[in-house]
């Protein structure tokens, strides 16, 4: 679609940048597996193997580090297909066994709420189950998607803030680099740079240019899969409002087949 007159727009965009608005604001939700351990106010970092959420959406965690990290000894005994894992601490024992939803904590029988699983040659418990067994409380941070175990019997402020980011519910079409649909400037952007993939036109009343946005909901066979990370380098006089375009390197006909999509936005730069 064509473009505003480079010069006009530079202007416009200066006037226009103090009344950016967005639908709403939250935090960005993580990855799946980007949640953070602390202990106390020690955040946990896990040199090889990272926690994970399991299929019941409850945290696995490498049980050598953290094991090592709480100061507890630990054994291991290989039993064909699984291992028995025995955690010790001051005479308290618990044993675990990939594979089986059924522990023992000083000879009981305790029934996890998953079971420990052995993948890729690390062996994983489900944090919450480990806590309960030990006694320590186990605080969860949503908002910073943080759990933080209590081994000293007191509440922790969590020891890193996950950034808040700007998110957009809006929708979005493709253009291509053609003169006639760049105000004559072929391949260019709003200013002057070469159009690539990541490249994407906005109303800079929403997301101001030069904002780093990551955009998921598309499906179109020219874009990355599953979501893009992108930089708000154009403008057009048909963004307006909670829609973008973004720049594919097709020709125009195919550009036409993503037609007009709902998706999320999210502004990584605030």
């Amino acid at each position: 679609m064509r473009r505003f007159t480079k010069l006009f727009l530079l202007s416009s965009v200066v006037l226009l940048s103090y009344f950016t608005s967005v639908s709403s604001i939250h935090a960005a939700p993580p990855p799946a597996n980007d949640v953070k351990v602390q202990i106390n106010e020690q955040l946990v970092t896990f040199p090889d193997a990272q926690p994970f959420l399991d299929s019941n959406h409850l945290l696995q965690i490498p049980v050598r580090t953290l094991s090592q990290k709480l100061n507890y000894e630990i054994n291991w005994e290989h039993k064909e297909q699984s291992i028995n894992i025995t955690i010790a601490k001051s005479g308290h024992t618990v044993s675990f066994t990939t594979g089986t939803s059924i522990a023992t904590t000083n000879g009981n029988p305790l029934i996890l709420d998953s079971a420990p699983q052995l993948i890729n040659g690390t062996t994983y418990v489900p944090l919450r189950d480990l806590a309960d067994a030990f006694g320590i409380r186990l605080q969860w941070d949503a908002q910073n998607h943080i759990a933080i175990l209590n081994q000293d019997g007191k509440y922790h402020a969590p020891s890193w803030y996950a950034p808040s980011y700007k998110v957009i519910d809006g929708t979005a079409t493709a253009y291509t680099g053609s003169s006639a649909e760049n105000g004559g400037y072929a391949g260019k952007d709003f200013f002057g740079n070469p159009l690539a993939v990541g490249s994407i036109s906005v109303d800079p009343n929403i997301i101001p240019l030069g904002s780093k946005v990551y955009i998921e909901g598309y499906n179109y066979d020219g874009l990355p899969s599953g979501g893009l990370y992108a930089t708000a380098t154009d403008t057009g006089t048909a963004v307006k409002g909670n829609k973008i375009d973004i720049y594919v390197s097709d020709n125009a006909i195919k550009a036409a087949q993503f037609g007009i999509q709902q998706v999320k936005i999210y502004i990584l730069n605030n």
